[in-house]
């Protein structure tokens, strides 16, 4: 079903004049069956000179909810030395006590937590088929305190020569204690060769291996690997085992070499039979393309917007923070993005697509407030296929400062809330600084969300705020009446 313009089917009756006069005003999370678990809650209210500190850095954030029920949340605030935290994690119990409450980071072969500091760009993700969750991000010195990090961080095992960057992952259990030793998404002699290589995502996969997703800065690669005839930036992937043996060496995530950058950051989702990565840029600006989990591609590039037939779908950049991908573990993926066309300048669109790579559905998540100004857009589906868009914007309500804003999709792509704010500190009436770059995930009967917030009134610097939530149902809002 497509439904795209002011025009949507809402049982069986149109409603293009309810968006039109902007007649609908956002309400709390209560009052569309979302009940709290906890109030907005910060990870790093601390003081800029303390141990942890808040450097007023905070941004890059992420989260995830593992197999049983505990928060996994990571950020990045960048300092000086041990209190440069470029790519660390907290872990939280859902009543939003901590289990892990110090900011942590990667860990050696005997299990000893190193400095955050030689990593950046974390990417937060949680085990959809079993136990565990995990912190991704791009390594730059993981070899100066890691042994078995020493040769890909070195070029010709010389430790005054630094290979550049490269794609790192750390598993973790549930109870903040490290899954094994730290993942290297690229081989020794891959990263050898000119360039960085950032991590654009990674993810589990349903036969238990780990995919590394690279954005690689290796631009001669494109042509002298991968037959190219431009040097560009381009996406990569590799399928790693726990034991850090690879399953699958890089390989090139498009079809073929392009012409031009194709950059990715986030992207990687997973469903029960593989996964699929999202890119921007040739060949058709924004991209899909599904694998089975040994990596073999069973679609080819899919354009977002000629598969939805909105050209706004295919908008939203490489995905820092106005684009949000995530998979079900089961059989869809969605993507939400910002995005602008005739009707909705910065407005939010949501595509839920099969692991097939067929279209489910295109709708906008904002057109009950028009004219919208997004700063961060998100998305969950949960393995029901209901959805939950979440987006910070200030121009919809005319606000002073953008908040956290929310809205629910059935699995068909029919609306199934109008939109909402999120965190009592900050709704349309009382807001006191900008929300902006919000993640969330949702798994059985609960959501939570996080973004960078400017809301708490005993802090100068901006903060990583989270409130968890139980969803109405497992599957979505029963009985709600929508408007």
């Amino acid at each position: 079903m497509q439904r795209v313009g002011l025009i949507l089917v809402v049982a069986g009756l149109l409603t293009a004049t309810v968006w039109a006069q902007e007649e609908y005003v956002p309400v709390g999370p209560e009052a569309v069956g979302l009940v709290p678990k906890t109030s907005t809650f910060d990870l790093n209210a601390w003081p800029g000179d303390g141990d942890p500190r808040n450097n007023g850095g905070s941004e890059s954030t992420g989260i995830a909810i593992g197999s049983g029920g505990n928060i996994l949340i990571g950020w990045e605030d960048d300092g000086d030395g041990w209190f440069d935290y470029e790519a660390v994690w907290v872990v939280y119990k859902q009543d939003g006590t901590p289990i892990v409450g110090s900011p942590q980071s990667y860990f050696t072969a005997a299990g000893e937590p190193v400095s955050p500091e030689y990593t950046w760009g974390p990417k937060i993700k949680a085990n959809l088929f079993g136990t565990g969750f995990g912190m991704g991000s791009t390594a730059w010195g993981l070899g100066e305190v890691i042994d078995e990090f020493f040769d890909v961080n070195t070029i010709g095992g010389d430790p005054g020569v630094n290979a550049g960057d490269y794609p790192a992952v750390q598993l973790i259990k549930e109870d903040g204690t490290p899954d094994g030793l730290a993942l290297c998404g690229v081989s020794d002699e891959y990263a050898e060769r000119e360039g960085d290589i950032r991590i654009a995502d990674w993810d589990y996969l349903s036969n238990g291996n780990i995919l590394i997703v690279g954005e690689s800065r290796q631009k001669d690669d494109l042509v002298n690997i991968y037959g190219g005839t431009t040097p560009s930036e381009h996406p990569i992937f590799t399928i790693v085992k726990k034991d850090r043996s690879f399953v699958k060496k890089e390989t090139l995530v498009p079809s073929a070499a392009f012409e031009g950058n194709m950059n990715m950051w986030h992207g990687a989702a997973v469903t029960a039979n593989g996964f699929a990565c999202r890119w921007s840029g040739p060949p058709f600006g924004g991209n899909l393309r599904m694998f089975d989990n040994d990596g073999v591609a069973t679609t080819s590039d899919i354009s977002i917007a000629a598969l939805t037939g909105v050209e706004a779908t295919g908008q939203g950049g490489r995905g820092d923070d106005n684009v949000g991908f995530h998979g079900n573990g089961v059989d869809t993926y969605v993507v939400a993005n910002r995005g602008s066309d005739d009707v909705y300048q910065n407005g939010v669109f949501v595509t839920s697509v099969s692991d097939l790579g067929t279209l489910r559905w295109t709708a906008v998540a904002t057109d009950d407030m028009p004219f919208a100004q997004v700063s961060g857009v998100d998305c969950a589906v949960n393995d029901a296929g209901y959805v939950l868009v979440v987006w910070c914007d200030a121009e919809q309500l005319v606000l002073e400062n953008t908040i956290l804003f929310g809205r629910f999709f059935n699995p068909d792509g029919t609306p199934k809330s109008g939109s909402f704010y999120i965190s009592e500190r900050a709704t349309p009436e009382n807001n006191i600084g900008p929300c902006v770059d919000p993640r969330v995930t949702w798994r059985n009967d609960v959501i939570a969300v996080d973004w960078v917030d400017n809301n708490n009134p005993n802090m100068i610097s901006k903060t990583v705020a989270v409130r968890i939530f139980n969803a109405p149902t497992g599957t979505g809002i029963d009985n709600f009446m929508l408007y």
